[in-house]
């Protein structure tokens, strides 16, 4: 699976990413120093699983570790990214 990175919350490391244009959006927290940035496209093969995982960034070509904490709708990205 494929998501693209839609909305970056860099003081709380919190970022929402949309699974395959599908308008759902994978939440997670950022483990790692490689900081995905704005139209990163990284892949999985669940992004539903919750917890700690290693996402691939296709477009910076390195793997980041982060913690998946909810797959949701448009409407509450803003508010599970602390925005």
């Amino acid at each position: 699976m494929k998501a693209v990175v839609k909305v970056v919350n860099p003081g709380r490391g919190m970022y929402a990413a949309e699974i395959d244009g599908s308008g759902e959006y994978v939440i997670f927290e950022l483990l790692d120093s490689s900081e995905p940035e704005i139209g990163d496209v990284v892949s999985h093969p669940d992004f539903y699983s919750m917890g700690g995982e290693t996402f691939k960034n296709l477009t910076q070509q390195c793997e980041i570790d982060v913690y998946v904490q909810n797959v949701c709708g448009a409407s509450l990205v803003r508010q599970q990214c602390m925005l």
